[in-house]
């Protein structure tokens, strides 16, 4: 049997089984329950946040046969997994439930043929739902040529849009559908998952490395299990075994640069050494990192310590306990002006540095100007330092005026 990859052997089967979307599972269980069943969704959001499973799940639970004859399982809302329409789903073969690809098939006359096969009712079941992802690639003429369908459709067909893109969508087709906005899913959320897949798996890791991994993965549950499945691959042994996977050994994989450096950087600022910060933009440069996502991820270094000066707390920032801990003790060092300037430069800096001639000259530059910016102080302590200048030179000339008097 070939191996099945993470991202496909865990993917959620029920509404209860997808992370961080309860404002969408719980809407569209409550609609399957009382049959309040719309003719379109249009369900978008950023990659591998659950958006065609979610379809597929709906699909399952609307044909449902156990659903339709068991008010315990109308209660719950779940499709079962074992009645023969779930069955087929599963197995590819069912009639009832068809999905397209936009990306390939965004021409008129696809969509014509949907729908000449829209007239035609489900063989078994109650509807025919026809899954269409990346929707918004159709083509102009294709969201024209649909229109009419989606407007007046038969009472047996459902439609499920999954799309990244919903400005892409037109008004007119937007309109007339519910629409389901996914959120992207937190870092905490997506390792405490890993945590539960490791575990069944019997593979030993470590905090550090599914909290990488799962900062990594953006907010994206399949990037994160496909990262998982990739240092799995890199910890396994001649054996076949799967070594205890470390932190180092994640970030070896991942190219990931420690937190150790932008602590580094920060605290460089604080004690105003110039030498230390040359020698970490060296580092950066002799290990092949990339300058431009060092940063990027320096911006929200910066913005882990704004978050602690603002609400006092680290429960917003995605780190172990060591590293907050350490936002707390160096935030001190900062005002909140002052890192808001920072992540100006830096983004700035980055922005400006693919297109520099001397990129590493840049790069050291921008970490240099980092420890400038704090010896200037924030604005108001340079308008202070200012008028403490003024007020000097004002009281020496009015001393000296007394002197030549007298």
């Amino acid at each position: 049997m070939s191996y099945l990859v993470i991202a496909r052997k865990y993917r959620p089967q029920q509404f209860a089984d997808i992370i961080a979307q309860e404002h969408i599972t719980q809407t569209l269980q409550n609609a399957v329950r009382t049959g309040r069943i719309a003719h379109g969704y249009i369900f978008s959001g950023s990659r591998g946040v659950g958006k065609t499973t979610a379809a597929r799940i709906l699909a399952k639970a609307l044909n449902c046969e156990t659903i339709l004859t068991d008010e315990k399982q109308k209660a719950l809302a779940e499709p079962c997994g074992h009645c023969e329409s779930c069955r087929s789903f599963d197995e590819g073969t069912s009639l009832n439930i068809s999905e397209f690809d936009a990306a390939s098939n965004n021409g008129v006359d696809d969509v014509r043929q949907l729908r000449e096969n829209v007239r035609y009712g489900p063989q078994k079941g109650k509807y025919k739902v026809y899954i269409i992802d990346e929707f918004h690639m159709l083509s102009t003429a294709a969201f024209n040529a649909g229109l009419k369908t989606l407007e007046e459709p038969p009472p047996h067909a459902v439609f499920i849009f999954a799309t990244t893109e919903l400005h892409k969508v037109p008004a007119t087709i937007s309109s007339r559908c519910q629409r389901f906005t996914f959120k992207r899913i937190s870092a905490a959320d997506i390792a405490k998952t890993l945590r539960g897949i490791c575990a069944k798996e019997i593979i030993t890791i470590d905090d550090d490395s599914l909290n990488l991994i799962a900062r990594k993965a953006d907010g994206a549950m399949r990037d994160a299990q496909s990262l998982l499945d990739q240092v799995i691959s890199f910890s396994l042994e001649d054996s076949g075994a799967t070594q205890a996977i470390t932190y180092a050994r994640t970030s070896e994989l991942l190219n990931a640069i420690d937190d150790e450096h932008f602590f580094t950087v920060s605290e460089s600022i604080a004690k105003k050494d110039t030498r230390r910060m040359i020698e970490l933009a060296q580092t950066i440069y002799e290990n092949g990192y990339d300058a431009s996502y060092f940063l990027q991820s320096l911006v929200e270094h910066f913005r882990n310590f704004l978050i602690v000066k603002n609400i006092k707390s680290t429960k917003l920032i995605a780190a172990s306990e060591v590293s907050k801990q350490r936002y707390e003790n160096g935030a001190e060092d900062f005002t909140p002006e002052l890192l808001m300037t920072f992540i100006d430069v830096v983004s700035l800096a980055e922005k400006e540095l693919k297109n520099f001639r001397e990129p590493q000259l840049k790069f050291e530059l921008t970490l240099l100007k980092l420890i400038h910016t704090a010896s200037l102080g924030t604005a108001d302590e340079r308008l202070a330092t200012l008028e403490a200048s003024v007020q000097r030179l004002s009281d020496e000339v009015k001393k000296k005026a007394s002197l030549v008097k007298m």
